[in-house]
């Protein structure tokens, strides 16, 4: 992307909501364009590249769930499969509640379970041991035994995070391969870089994230490679992903190409239902309506408190957006969701050339 209007746009949001860094990119069918600016952490100089690696939490559900649709293809599961049919060991301690709890009421956000969204839910969580696979299944077990809840007024779905961790473990009893052996094998055969977890902890020269330490503080704190801060491993098919913003751009644009037709590595028709399958929350992405044509748009935010990642498809526009940045908060929330819509005039403008 020139140095623009787009990259003037970046910079001055950057500047304005006192981010570390800055990353977007724009998704065409045959084309992708990129800007961004900043710095790795708040208390160095060291300017950002393209081929750094950013979290984007909450995002990863759009993997889990693309993961769900391979399984799908390949016969392995159905999206009406249910839960304590594929992991009948379950069943002994599972409420009634959820006995007829389906992958796509998981992956959708409505098979009721509990969300364990904070950090003060999940450390009140019993200690679980053994491979990741074995503790998945404990925090299954757990959590089955907890009362479901309910979407809010004015609701479809309940949004849980633990429900991703169920779903992925579905995954796991058909393919019998871990989440994480089930992302490394696509990612192998799409070429795309990623890690888990926090791009830190494994390099301590890859961007750190940011947060405020505390409400009051007018200073974001960057969080090294030690900080004991991190999420829980049976949860990160729910949002613990990292990945350079090229090749997480490269894995939407297929997701783009295939809403508009055209297959990749799934069928146009999976990518349809990913998407679309259901108002409001489908499997993996929310779904929204352009006010002035009704056409479909799919999005997902993403954010462990210390990044934030926003990721919008306009199929009938033939375009999305990604925006990342290396802090967590309302700031950085607001800085994404501005530079998203100065980025989109642009492109409906023709001035990304």
């Amino acid at each position: 992307m020139a140095q623009t209007a787009a990259q003037q746009a970046l910079d001055s949001l950057r500047v304005k909501y006192h981010l570390p860094a800055m990353l977007a990119a724009v998704i065409q069918p045959q084309r992708i364009c990129y800007v961004y600016g900043g710095v790795r952490r708040s208390d160095q100089t060291t300017q950002i590249t393209l081929t750094d690696y950013f979290h984007f939490g909450s995002d990863t559900k759009g993997v889990t769930s693309l993961l769900a649709g391979k399984l799908v293809e390949q016969g392995k599961i159905r999206w009406e499969s249910k839960l304590l049919d594929v992991v009948p060991s379950l069943r002994t301690t599972a409420l009634p509640a959820y006995a007829d709890v389906t992958l796509a009421a998981l992956l959708s956000h409505r098979a009721g379970i509990p969300p364990y969204d904070s950090g003060a839910k999940i450390r009140r969580l019993p200690a679980f041991s053994g491979t990741v696979r074995q503790k998945r299944q404990q925090f299954a077990a757990f959590v089955l035994q907890q009362p479901p809840v309910l979407p809010g007024p004015g609701e479809v779905y309940a949004y849980s995070n633990a429900g991703y961790a169920l779903a992925a473990l579905m995954l796991e009893q058909v393919s019998q391969r871990s989440w994480e052996e089930l992302v490394a094998r696509a990612f192998h055969k799409l070429k795309l870089h990623y890690v888990v977890g926090f791009p830190n902890r494994g390099d301590a020269q890859q961007p750190w994230g940011h947060w405020r330490q505390a409400a009051t503080d007018s200073v974001l704190t960057p969080l090294g490679p030690l900080h004991p801060y991190h999420l829980q491993d049976f949860l990160a098919p729910a949002g613990d992903l990292a990945m350079p913003l090229p090749d997480y751009a490269r894995l939407i644009q297929k997701h783009l190409r295939g809403l508009l037709g055209h297959a990749n590595y799934l069928k146009a028709k999976t990518y349809q239902l990913l998407h679309f399958g259901k108002p409001s929350y489908a499997y993996g992405w929310g779904v929204l309506k352009l006010p002035a044509t009704g056409a479909p748009v799919s999005f997902h935010n993403g954010t462990a408190g210390t990044f934030y990642c926003h990721t919008i498809l306009y199929p009938s526009q033939q375009v999305a957006l990604i925006v990342l940045t290396n802090a967590g908060g309302e700031a950085a929330e607001a800085a994404c969701y501005a530079l998203h819509r100065r980025l989109k005039q642009l492109y409906l403008q023709g001035q990304l050339e």
